[in-house]
């Protein structure tokens, strides 16, 4: 059986960062682990969520178990999952709660949890056309602060894109992420395929995969998958609470043949590395088939329950540049650019 479960979750409470939208100047509000301001670690808050989720997806009720896990390549998307892939490692190679029959609760056999880097699904950052916004952490340098999450052979997979450092608009993103979304589920299927034509029936399960990434990509993501986008993308429809889990499961093959309207569009400098060279046409049906949203933005198992949700408010768009009039407001603070929208 192809793939069959997603699973989204937003990285865990992090510190902030400024930014001057005159001059396109970022601040860290602390020093960020990488050097990148746009690149913060989690609060102890956060670290404490990441814990949470870890504990939640490793519980024997917790089904399907992920099968492959992928990521944002910025640090407090991955310093997010490393409890969780650290404590499924464990059980993996310990063999006390390995399935190769589809139990409940059971890890496949086969599953791989080296984390898997996509710059498809990195950040979302305005449009701007006179700065461009901090580059996107490397795998190398990833590796240096996550040797447990990444191995050779993980960092050897090239991303699917790269986005434009001169930021996208929402429609922009959402085909972005459409993009990198399409490519991951046909890379798993074409593993998952190979893998079931050396097993027989009774032993192909359930196969599930574990994503982490930020607040706009989930929100595109989720409509994406289902093939749903409302007319006004300030529309709550998806949650993105910090380190909250949504679960998509997908429909089937019958769903890929539904007609759906497409206007694609990449933002001017996004790099196509892997993926097929064209935005596919999701809108009305949903990237691989189409999926369906059957847990939105679950966080009963966080101690301290829902927070820090988002939802867009409008393009981020930053085009006056430093010669901007001086009428203008002065420059903004808070945790990014799309802060007035944050919902603490």
């Amino acid at each position: 059986m192809p793939l069959d479960t997603i699973y989204l979750t937003r990285h865990g409470h992090r510190l902030n960062w400024t930014i001057d939208f005159r001059t396109g100047t970022y601040r860290a509000q602390f020093p960020t682990p990488t050097g990148n301001p746009a690149d913060p670690a989690l609060t102890s808050h956060g670290v404490r969520q990441s814990h949470e989720l870890a504990a939640h997806i490793a519980d024997t009720q917790f089904h399907p178990k992920p099968f492959r896990v992928y990521s944002s390549p910025f640090y407090r998307c991955l310093q997010t999952i490393q409890p969780t892939v650290e404590e499924l490692k464990r059980i993996h190679e310990s063999g006390e709660n390995n399935g190769s029959q589809g139990g409940l609760g059971l890890i496949d056999r086969h599953a791989q949890f080296d984390v898997r880097l996509e710059n498809g699904l990195a950040e979302w950052f305005g449009a701007t056309n006179f700065f461009d916004h901090p580059s996107h952490p490397t795998g190398d340098e990833m590796s240096k602060h996550f040797p447990t999450l990444l191995s050779a052979d993980s960092l050897s997979r090239e991303p699917l894109l790269v986005p434009s450092r001169r930021g996208e608009t929402i429609g922009q993103l959402h085909d972005r992420v459409a993009t990198a979304l399409e490519g991951i589920v046909a890379d798993v299927d074409a593993e998952v395929s190979a893998l079931e034509e050396t097993l027989p029936v009774e032993q192909r399960t359930s196969k599930a995969v574990l994503i982490c990434a930020h607040a706009a990509p989930l929100i595109a993501m989720g409509r994406v998958l289902t093939g749903r986008m409302p007319d006004d993308s300030s529309e709550e429809d998806f949650n993105v609470f910090t380190a909250g889990l949504s679960t998509f499961k997908r429909r089937g093959a019958a769903a890929s043949d539904q007609e759906g309207s497409q206007e694609a569009s990449l933002a001017e400098g996004t790099r196509l590395v892997r993926s097929l060279g064209c935005v596919p046409r999701w809108r009305g049906r949903g990237v691989g088939g189409g999926w369906d949203c059957v847990g939105n933005g679950d966080c009963s198992f966080l101690s301290g329950g829902a927070e820090r949700g988002w939802h867009f408010d409008g393009e981020e768009n930053f085009q006056s540049g430093p010669m901007g009039p001086s009428s203008e407001a002065p420059a903004a603070t808070g945790s990014t650019a799309t802060t007035a929208t944050t919902k603490l």
